[in-house]
Parts: C-alpha cells; structure tokens; sequence
C-alpha cells in the first residue's frame, strides 16, 4: 500500500526532523503524519521557529493545504493567525513567507513538494482559499445533505465546510462535538478519511484520541460508534471523490476503550516508547 492506514497516532510521539524537500523552508522542522510513497503526498505538522523568512518569490507544483495551529505565519503580506486556513493549490505564487513569533502548521501536500520555476506560477482561482479565520465561519448545526449523510442526527455537534474541489469534489471541513456527546452508529465511507484533533477527547473502538491524535484511514472500513467526554475539535479531509456515509447500528459506544491501534513502523515503535501517550492529564 501507498500509503499505510493509521488510526490514530498521537502526532507528540513523532520526532521533528528538518525540512528535507528544498531551499525555500531551511531552518524549518517538520513532523511527518503519514506519506504516500508513491505519489510524495504528505501530511506533516510544520514548525517554524521565531524571526523564520523566505524572501525570495517561489512556487509549489503541487496543493498546499495550512491550518496554524500556534502561532502565526505569513504568506504574500496575509497574516495566517490561530485556526486560520488556507488551500493554495499548484502554481500559486509566492512572494516570500515569514513568521515573526513562530508558529506550528498543520500541512497537507498533494505529492512531493518541491519548488518549480517561477515561470509556471499559474494556478486555478476556482482551487483557492487565501487566509479564511475559521471563528468567523457560521457552523451548520442540521442535517448534512451536503455531506450526503442520511438522515444522521448530528444533535451535539457542529460543522464548518473549509473546502471543496469543483472538480473532485473532494473536500476539508471542521467538526465540534460538545462535552457528552455521543453516537450510536458506525460509519463506513467510500473514500479516505483523514482527520487531526485540534482540540479534546473522541473514544472510539481503537482507543481515545486526544489532542495532537491523527489518521488515515482508506476507504471501506468500518469505524464507530463514538462519544466524548470533553469535547472535541477536528480538523477532516476526504480524499478520492465526494464524502458519504453507509450507517451501521451498534451496542453503543465504549467510553473508556482499551488501545488496539492500527500503527505501521515506526509510528508503532514511536508510540511504544511514549507509553503515556494517550493518557488523561494527571490531576
């Protein structure tokens, strides 16, 4: 497989390397979250330290996907603040990147991410999100025909579209779930899901994932029911063609779930050695 199936990591365990790709982003430390062998799409969390800059213009031949996480990073004069979003697809232009305080940044590329000649800055408008603070989105509460998720009551939760290709129909998306929310329900999708926790606490069969929790999950399987103790903010991506969901009913969920992690190496050993990775905080 490409690219293995993951659920869940919590990305803490995972070493920061330095950026190996190219020249634009020296001095940066990234974590890998998962990697397509294949194609070079990565998932990653970038750091970039304080007083960080790139002045010169350049271009990317492939998407670039951002949420800050911490911190603070600016593109083209934008300032991307906490929780700010950004899709810049292949060719977008550049014209140099700083972080004055620092930042972390969760970072998506379509396939390996190297600099082109600037000669090929040419992008599509329709594949654009420049700078989008997603406090300021309204949250859809209802039912989510536009997910194509049935009659699903998502009573608990709430849910903010980031983007959506026009052509794949692929799409990126925020959804909080309260404290004591929880579903009955498994669900099975026909495409990837990716999913990174922003933000608390989500059970599920495999164990709970906290802050920091990441997956990758292929299409096809099974997953489910779910239930928070604290709350949850996610950050989810679907990869392959449009979102949908198949419902299976269950028992209910566990709350307090045992790990059986889905982990290949080295995230498996990773996690082996922080054997407290997934651990509530010690009152």
């Amino acid at each position: 497989m490409a690219r293995p199936h993951i659920e869940f990591v919590q990305s803490q365990v995972i070493p920061f390397e330095s950026w190996r790709y190219d020249g634009v982003r020296t001095g940066t430390l990234c974590r890998i979250l998962g990697h397509d062998s294949e194609t070079g799409a990565c998932s990653t969390v970038m750091r970039y330290p304080v007083g960080w800059r790139y002045d010169e213009s350049f271009v990317l031949g492939v998407d670039e996907e951002i949420f800050v996480l911490e911190g603070a990073l600016t593109i083209n004069g934008q300032t991307y603040g906490k929780h700010c979003y950004g899709h810049l697809p292949g060719g977008y232009l550049r014209r140099g990147m700083t972080s004055t305080a620092g930042a972390v940044v969760l970072t998506f590329f379509s396939g390996e991410p190297l600099a082109k000649n600037l000669s090929e800055s040419t992008w599509d408008q329709r594949r654009t999100v420049e700078c989008l603070d997603t406090r300021m989105l309204a949250g859809i509460a209802g039912k989510r025909q536009h997910m194509n998720s049935g009659d699903w009551d998502p009573s608990g939760t709430v849910h903010k579209t980031l983007y959506v290709d026009p052509d794949s129909g692929e799409r990126t998306w925020l959804i909080g779930m309260m404290p004591y929310w929880s579903s009955n329900k498994a669900e099975i999708h026909p495409v990837v899901e990716e999913e990174f926790a922003i933000l608390g606490d989500i059970c599920f069969p495999l164990g709970t994932m906290r802050a920091g929790g990441y997956f990758w999950r292929p299409p096809g399987i099974a997953h489910g029911p779910f239930a928070s103790w604290g709350g949850a903010l996610h950050l989810c991506r679907c990869k392959g063609g449009p979102f949908a969901t198949q419902w299976v009913e269950t028992n209910g969920p566990d709350w307090n779930p045992a790990d059986k992690l889905i982990l290949p190496e080295p995230y498996a050993t990773w996690t082996k050695a922080a054997q407290d990775a997934h651990r509530e905080p010690n009152y």
